[in-house]
């Protein structure tokens, strides 16, 4: 899969914004994304994952929380891979 993470801007809450993990171009569709702050698993909003028409699949994952002081959150990716992918922002 291809994962790339980003910041989106909030118009309606102050401060930096909050981050986006987009993750495309993956197969089969089963696909686990969690978002981490330290050990602690922090709220997400996701969308369906979508087919791409072909047969592979993307998903978009956003962190439901705003960016805070602190240890950085990473995103987190349990895909049909032997180990865990993960990206830290």
């Amino acid at each position: 899969p291809t994962v790339s993470i980003s910041l989106v801007p909030s118009s309606s809450q102050p401060g930096p914004g909050r981050l986006l993990c987009s993750v495309m171009d993956f197969y089969p569709a089963a696909i686990q994304v969690r978002w981490f702050q330290g050990q602690q698993e922090l709220s997400v909003v996701a969308t369906d994952v979508v087919p791409n028409g072909d047969w592979t699949h993307e998903l978009l994952v956003l962190l439901e929380t705003p960016l805070s002081v602190g240890s950085p959150p990473a995103a987190r990716l349990h895909v049909s891979l032997e180990q865990p992918l993960s990206r830290h922002w």
